[in-house]
């Protein structure tokens, strides 16, 4: 056999076969040599998923804001506050006990016992966050030195609060309110605390818009999947098969691509770490960090859709068109769109709260954004954020994913195997073993948008809804 509709003639294609092999091989050389590397955007939201402490930061902060709030509006009690509180510090030890503890939960524990006044405890969380984040050991040493004892040495204390000061945060303003109070420096420690109640109602605020958005998605995934089960319960349809995507590449053409995105990624992420790590501090240059992250994902992105153009224009015209740019009818497609992602929402929802009882901790749905949003420096660097990762992203990866991997795949497969394999493959690009089932399961949604609508706009929709959701709740845990 010299010919198969999956991959072309054979022996035409033994020298693309062999330059994927080799792309493949130099990308997973390149991760095995250096861990520092580009990441579509999406990525860095699920890169620390492993830690899960989001929730129980979110519980924290949402008893601070009620114990803030506490009489001034009738819903807001001090005793819910302290039970919040309490479920965020059960959380938070629930991460340091298992067999993999994680820095980031022994970094919040050791604050919150040396604010209560568990020296000793205090120290072990910060000797084991610094053993788990080497590169921050100074940091949580620092730390172990403030919360040392009940009576400590003022000199020790203004030697750290340098190092301390340095980070931004929820978190660092405690520590920063406590340092000065054990310092006796009253009127730094009032403001401080000043500080924290405008970022704590700033949180609710916040919080409580998230919440509408999501309680409305959330109501519009119900009602979608109770009027779905209601229809295939009263009718029973016929097994009509839909007609397979009449495209002009195979599957080798999308393995290409995604070995080009894989080595593309790989080479300038370890070029844009070089260029962050000589780039002047952000309050000197704010802009800088996004900067170069676009321009990076924007060369990286532009590579591999010239690639997938190329490849498109060799075997017929109008490259975005057979590609899934489809807009006629846009307004029902940006309704299924926000319809579809809905019902993912829901879906996952169910799933998280099944998997909370049956063992005891969600999905990685999110994960702690130390790194990134959280060191935003205003309003201009959350909105570069925003238009690289709600808006380039979910175009870029819906061109690449769904309208030429998940299009190559099913030319030759029918939908209940292309989905999951289409769905597969983005979740695996990412990087992610972690994340994998998440991503996976965005993944199969967005493809069966794609499916259904044979339009990207779909799928671009909740792509961008599903990030900005995501960017909204990194925002909170800046605030």
């Amino acid at each position: 056999m010299h010919y198969h509709p999956a991959i072309g003639e054979f022996r035409r294609q033994l020298p693309r076969i062999g330059l994927i092999a080799l792309l493949l091989t130099a990308a997973v050389t390149l991760i095995g040599l250096d861990t520092r590397r580009a990441e579509l955007p999406s990525e860095r939201w699920y890169r620390l998923s492993r830690q899960q402490v989001m929730e129980a930061d979110m519980s924290w902060r949402l008893g601070e804001a009620l114990e803030t709030l506490a009489g001034r509006l009738p819903f807001a009690s001090r005793d819910q506050a302290w039970r919040l509180r309490e479920r965020a510090v059960a959380a938070w030890e629930r991460r340091t006990l298992v067999a993999r503890p994680n820095h980031a939960a022994a970094y919040r524990l050791g604050v919150i016992y040396g604010h209560r006044g568990y020296y000793e405890h205090s120290s072990d969380m910060f000797a084991l966050a610094a053993s788990l984040d080497e590169g921050s050991s100074e940091y949580y040493y620092a730390l172990a030195e403030a919360y040392a004892s009940a009576d400590p040495d003022e000199d020790v204390l203004r030697e750290k609060l340098g190092v301390i000061a340095e980070r931004r945060g929820w978190l660092t303003d405690l520590v920063l309110e406590d340092v000065y109070t054990r310092m006796g420096r009253e009127e730094h420690a009032r403001r401080v605390a000043e500080r924290r109640e405008a970022r704590s109602i700033r949180f609710a605020a916040g919080l409580g818009g998230v919440a509408l958005l999501s309680g409305a998605l959330l109501l519009i995934g119900v009602v979608a999947i109770l009027v779905l089960l209601l229809r295939r319960g009263l009718t029973v349809p016929e097994p009509v098969a839909r007609l397979p995507f009449i495209v002009p590449w195979t599957i080798i053409d999308a393995a290409e691509s995604v070995a080009v995105l894989l080595c593309a990624m790989l080479v300038g992420g370890l070029l844009t770490s070089l260029t962050i790590d000589h780039l002047p501090r952000p309050e000197q240059w704010p802009l800088g960090r996004p900067l170069v992250l676009g321009i990076q994902y924007l060369l990286v992105s532009g590579i591999t859709i010239a690639v997938v153009i190329y490849r498109v224009k060799q075997r017929g015209a109008r490259p975005l068109k057979l590609l899934g740019m489809r807009f006629r009818g846009a307004l029902r497609l940006v309704g299924t769109g926000v319809v579809g992602y809905a019902v993912f929402l829901t879906v996952m929802m169910v799933v998280a709260l099944v998997t909370g009882l049956l063992v005891g901790e969600g999905l990685p749905l999110a994960q702690t954004t130390e790194d990134m949003i959280s060191a935003a420096e205003g309003p201009a660097e959350i909105f570069a954020y925003f238009v690289l990762f709600c808006i380039a992203a979910p175009i870029v990866e819906e061109l690449m994913f769904r309208g030429y991997v998940y299009g190559g795949l099913r030319r030759v497969l029918p939908s209940r195997y292309a989905i999951p394999a289409g769905a597969a493959v983005f979740a695996a690009v990412h990087l992610n073993a972690e994340a994998f089932l998440v991503i996976g399961l965005i993944g199969v949604t967005l493809c069966y948008l794609y499916e259904r609508s044979r339009s990207l706009l779909p799928g671009m929709i909740a792509h961008g809804v599903h990030n900005g959701l995501v960017m909204a709740v990194m925002l909170l845990q800046s605030m």
